[in-house]
């Protein structure tokens, strides 16, 4: 599932988009992925802090610390590695944000979960910054 071209997302840059995840379980899970290129790599985890529940970027317009080195949630300031998702603030250490794979093809950023799909059908991600 295509998400956006490669070149837009500038290294330490995110994107948002929402997309449902199908379980093996009965039902649906709405959520929020946020996708960053760290390194030249780019990665994607639901973008949910495990300490209050929130987004990380819920109140401000950045994931990142102010080095830009860790992922922070911008509600309590946790910090996490952008490279595996890991908490490491004291109150979740070693908790890990919840990952989805994501691959640059044929130009492109991509999904590359199974089950997973855009909410409303949204094609293209959006809210780049």
């Amino acid at each position: 599932m295509r998400i956006a071209a490669a070149g837009a997302l500038a290294e330490k840059a995110f994107l948002t988009v929402d997309v449902v995840l199908n379980s093996r379980s009965p039902g649906q899970q709405a959520v929020n992925a946020v996708i960053f290129r760290y390194l030249g790599k780019v990665y994607a985890y639901v973008n949910h802090c495990m300490h209050m529940h929130r987004p990380l970027n819920c109140q401000s317009d950045g994931i990142f610390d102010e080095e830009r080195r860790y992922l922070r949630c911008s509600m309590h300031g946790f910090l996490f590695h952008p490279e595996t998702g890991e908490c490491l603030s004291p109150v979740c250490e070693g908790q890990k944000l919840r990952p989805l794979k994501v691959a640059e093809e044929d130009g492109m950023i991509v999904f590359k979960e199974k089950r997973l799909q855009f909410v409303d059908g949204h094609p293209i991600g959006r809210n780049f910054v």
